[in-house]
């Protein structure tokens, strides 16, 4: 049996994991259970400490976001009872008042019956649980030779495409911007040379894994690894990100042994403690249309921005304060070619990809949503784009909106660093109004590429609260 893992903000349970062997005679499954009220709860509006952290209190109160019921955790003597009837809790939605449980089907009869249960649904199949996979990180000597007279070495293009370049001179950056990246693995973040400077300049912090409920998400895969250095990479003349100068979190919640709606549980959760860490900004380069069990799997019909949990926990994040942004998917090329959830939320930046030169990559996926939304609501570079190799110490070529995502998010954050008054939606209309087709939006870029040095004048006549001109602070790697 796994150990019980408690993260806290002074007496509030974030979250908790209890996973026992399974038992031969009945396998236990995953299901979402949801609360009909939060009566009687032992936490209060008025102690919000108690389930935030300072920050994230902070950012509330900054931009006048009240602190509601929807905000206090699920009643303890919900999860109790869940318990009592042999349900194991996984997770704990406070945003949607929910669990997640493990519990044999036979069992699943009782939970439903208690008075407080308003929906349940299944989410999946627990996997065995298996060995840590990571593979050790070869730092024998940089094997991408620096490039002279470049600053972003093989990645400039990516963030010239974005004028982004403009925004880094002014000394824009990131600094001072929380990122919370939720991904499926960050492999080789602990060693890489080209995460060299938030590591010692202490800018990685709090990371957790919901997935197999601890605090150690670099493993399992590369791609979080990738996605990451996307934005955070910081070796001049070889790779700089489009925000080296952010804080970031890593937050593992896609399980990469298989494709269930459990991993939409998890998101939901990741994307709560986040918000209750204080992060800012989150990008998600994850996304769902189908599924291990194909029962499972969604219609066009559902990409309405209310049929997953996980694209009504986005919509409430941004209500929260914080931005959103997510792939758009992969599947322009597919019969399916719509975007996947939560690219599907109302209120989250959805990223299509384009090539270096600025033309749609023909894999991005397209919209419209079932309701007639325009997806996605933006582009940026994801084909053949430079990101860091998770083994050595070099750079490599990927495609993919899971690219394209990160390099307009660590834009985003540079954008927000430099009018930290300014609220989210404040922030995120003024990267639609920059953006190549603000004027004449459609459903395979949206309002097109941002320019990040439009968007910073176009707060400045607004007077949204620019800060005091910086001056350039993305130094070497290992260098703070």
């Amino acid at each position: 049996m796994k150990s019980i893992l408690v993260f806290t903000f002074g007496a509030f349970l974030l979250s908790s994991f209890q996973v026992a062997a399974q038992d031969t005679a009945s396998t236990p499954k995953y299901y979402w259970a949801s609360f009909t009220d939060k009566a009687n709860s032992p936490y209060s509006v008025d102690k919000p400490s108690e389930f935030l952290s300072e920050r994230a209190i902070s950012r509330r109160l900054k931009r006048g976001i009240p602190i509601t019921e929807q905000d206090l955790p699920p009643n303890p003597s919900y999860l109790q009872q869940l318990q009592q009837a042999g349900a194991q809790i996984l997770h704990q939605s406070r945003w949607l008042n929910a669990a997640t449980i493990m519990i044999e089907e036979e069992k699943l009869a009782g939970i439903q019956a208690l008075s407080f249960i308003d929906t349940v649904f299944y989410a999946g199949l627990p996997y065995e649980q298996s060995e840590r996979r990571q593979m050790a990180f070869q730092m024998d000597s940089l094997l991408s030779k620096p490039l002279e007279n470049e600053f972003y070495g093989y990645g400039a293009d990516q963030v010239k495409l974005l004028n982004g370049d403009t925004l880094h001179e002014m000394g824009y950056d990131g600094k001072g911007v929380w990122v919370a990246v939720l991904d499926g693995g960050f492999i080789g973040v602990e060693e890489n040379p080209f995460f060299d400077s938030i590591r010692t300049g202490s800018r990685l912090v709090l990371s957790r894994d919901f997935v197999d409920g601890d605090a150690y998400p670099f493993e399992s895969s590369t791609h979080g690894t990738k996605v990451l250095s996307a934005m955070a990479a910081n070796v001049p003349g070889v790779m700089v990100g489009t925000a080296p100068g952010a804080t970031y979190t890593c937050i593992k919640t896609e399980d990469t042994r298989g494709e269930y709606r459990i991993e939409e549980c998890h998101w939901v959760v990741g994307l709560e403690y986040a918000d209750s860490i204080g992060a800012d900004l989150v990008n998600s380069s994850l996304g769902y249309t189908t599924f291990n069990d194909r029962k499972m799997d969604y219609a066009y019909e559902n990409l309405n921005g209310r049929s997953s949990v996980a694209s009504l926990a986005a919509d409430i994040a941004v209500s929260k304060g914080m931005i959103i942004i997510t792939s758009a998917g992969n599947e322009g090329n597919s019969k399916w070619k719509y975007v996947g959830i939560p690219a599907d939320a109302t209120q989250v930046l959805a990223i299509g990809a384009t090539d270096l030169k600025g033309n749609r990559a023909s894999f991005s996926s397209v919209g419209p949503t079932s309701d007639g939304r325009i997806k996605p609501d933006i582009a940026a570079p994801g084909a053949w784009v430079t990101v860091a190799d998770a083994f050595s110490f070099r750079v490599s070529r990927g495609s993919g909106t899971s690219f394209a995502s990160p390099i307009l998010a660590g834009m985003v954050a540079s954008l927000w660093g430099a009018f930290p008054e300014s609220s989210n939606l404040e922030i995120m209309e003024a990267v639609r109004q920059s953006s190549s087709q603000a004027t004449a939006p459609d459903n395979e870029l949206g309002y097109g590429l941002p320019n990040f040095g439009k968007a910073y004048r176009i707060l400045s006549e607004k007077g949204t609260g620019q800060s005091r001109q910086m001056k350039p602070e993305i130094l070497p790697a290992g260098q703070e």
